[in-house]
């Protein structure tokens, strides 16, 4: 299963790429990943705690799957149970457009068995979670409107 967002965003790829692969200032304007342990780096390991839309916050081991620098930086991670039951790939892409603002996309990608009994409740929670992030990111990296 896909769920997919984008959203425009008025600040440069590397400002947003260093506000992405920042980690240690995610607690400082990211209601969803509330922590993210590890280097931003071809298959590293990273532990996450992250806050689902309605849910507790969720503490999961990942590896990084895909880094592009200022373009493209994804991580996955398996359920508790095996990635069999459940597994997740979350990608972000970045894509500047000519008017040099940005357009930010994320997608998360999941499979395993645990799809079938909760299939429409978890495309729901994370179409929900990735607007949250969106609107986070904008408003760390936008500059202020004038007063």
């Amino acid at each position: 299963m896909k769920i997919a967002t984008e959203t425009a965003v008025n600040a440069s790829p590397d400002t947003i790429w260093k506000t992405l692969t920042g980690f240690a200032a995610y607690p400082e304007w990211n209601r969803v990943l509330k922590s993210v342990q590890g280097e931003a780096a071809p298959d590293a390991a990273l532990q996450v705690q992250i806050q689902f839309y309605g849910q507790n916050v969720s503490k999961l081991s990942g590896k990084v799957t895909g880094f592009i620098p200022p373009k493209y930086f994804s991580w996955s991670w398996s359920h508790a149970l095996g990635a069999w039951f459940l597994a997740t790939e979350h990608v972000f892409r970045l894509k500047e457009r000519d008017d040099g603002s940005v357009i930010f996309f994320q997608e998360m990608y999941y499979t395993g068995l645990g799809l079938k009994f909760r299939r429409s409740s978890i495309e729901h929670m994370a179409r929900l979670t990735l607007d949250k992030l969106n609107d986070d990111l904008k408003s760390r990296v936008e500059p202020a409107p004038a007063a």
